[in-house]
């Protein structure tokens, strides 16, 4: 990390940031992401499409002179903001330090940081804009997460992400109810929740838009590992082992049901918002 850091980092969070945290489902994300660090730039096809679209908001904002990007990953907004911002000074955040060094080794920005968003190491008031792009939806608090963001931001800075929302991956969730019942993807907040955490923890909203994005593959496999391969497979409930006749059945069925002439498809419900952080009272 760039010494230039230290003076804005909270020292003594500093001293643990660099583990992962001690509650084991975050220890399983960041698990979960490290190993694909090395597969996530060949599989994120979805994840540009998102991102390409989110830096349209940063574009529209103020240019700041310290950018947060939380959740990282291997660094592919890293030069979007130095194209489009040239003095901006990014700070790279992520939970995996294995997804930290990819985006090292690709990209300049003034640190790399290894911290849960939750618990983010730095001083108050220190960024004056916040990044993320398809990250916030792995935190547990949703409420204490923007309450920690407000807290970073300066006065008059910005937040700007995009998330994934109820309604997700519905060929997933019907696919395996009639296969055995159980759930196999991750549970997502409605934009109404979302938006919700947001005024409760501070920020004006500018802009709240939702949309569906699907993304086509080849076959239910490749559909399946585009998840798998970039670390989006951890699941916050049941477990998701199945027996392989189990997972034939389960082939079968979505190629069955979903199988179009762009091929199989995943559905997506992504919010992009773009929040303020304003003196209120």
């Amino acid at each position: 990390m760039s010494r230039s850091l230290w003076p804005w980092c909270n020292s003594t969070l500093m001293s643990i940031q660099s583990a992962k945290s001690s509650s084991f489902y975050k220890q399983k994300v960041a698990a979960s992401f490290s190993r694909a660090a090395a597969t996530y730039d060949d599989y994120a096809t979805f994840q540009e499409a998102v991102l390409q679209r989110l830096m349209t908001y940063v574009a529209t904002s103020d240019a700041p002179e310290r950018w947060l990007d939380l959740g990282t990953g291997t660094g592919r907004a890293l030069p979007l903001f130095q194209t489009s911002h040239p003095c901006v000074e990014p700070v790279a955040v992520d939970l995996s330090c294995e997804m930290l060094l990819q985006a090292r080794q690709k990209n300049n920005a003034k640190g790399f940081v290894c911290a849960d968003a939750e618990s983010l190491p730095f001083a108050s008031e220190v960024f004056d804009g916040v990044f993320s792009s398809l990250a916030l939806q792995w935190c547990l608090d949703q409420h204490a997460l923007f309450k920690e963001l407000h807290r970073v931001t300066k006065m008059y800075g910005s937040v700007v992400f995009a998330t994934l929302l109820k309604g997700s991956m519905p060929e997933l969730k019907e696919t395996w109810r009639h296969v055995d019942g159980r759930i196999h993807h991750n549970q997502y907040s409605d934009m109404v929740a979302l938006t919700d955490a947001c005024k409760k923890a501070g920020f004006d909203i500018c802009v709240a838009e939702q949309d569906e994005i699907v993304s086509w593959y080849p076959t239910v496999r490749e559909a399946v590992y585009s998840l798998k391969k970039v670390g989006a497979s951890i699941l916050t409930g049941e477990s998701s082992r199945v027996s392989p006749s189990t997972w034939r059945l389960f082939e079968r069925c979505y190629e069955n049901k979903y199988r179009h002439d762009k091929g199989i498809p995943l559905s997506y419900c992504v919010a992009f918002i773009r929040l303020k952080k304003v003196q209120h009272g």
